[in-house]
């Protein structure tokens, strides 16, 4: 998903489940929101009028790591390699991206 920008337009939940209303903004909309340029290669969002960046990690697989062990032994839930990947949108100042202009 690198290198591409949506607004979250809103959020409903159906039969128990999450359900984003995601919509693609153009580059230009993108950086006229956000007052600056907005880096290319990166994965951007627009959630409830904040920009935020999108992080990605891999960790241990909570269906079987135990205790602080780096890597599980495998199981279906991770393909049998004992680690998941995970992301999530976080506020672009936290995230590090925010940079003073002069």
């Amino acid at each position: 998903m690198a290198g591409s920008v949506i607004i979250r337009a809103g959020t409903s939940t159906v039969d128990q489940r999450i359900i984003h209303d995601d919509r693609p903004v153009s580059w230009e909309e993108a950086d006229r929101l956000a007052g600056r340029r907005l880096d290319r290669r990166k994965a951007w969002a627009f959630v409830e009028g904040q920009l935020c960046e999108s992080v990605q990690w891999t960790e241990g697989c909570s269906g079987c790591t135990y205790g602080f062990e780096d890597r599980g032994g495998g199981c279906d839930e991770c393909g049998y390699q004992g680690r998941v990947r995970n992301g999530m949108w976080v506020q672009a100042e936290i995230a590090g991206s925010e940079r003073q202009h002069q």
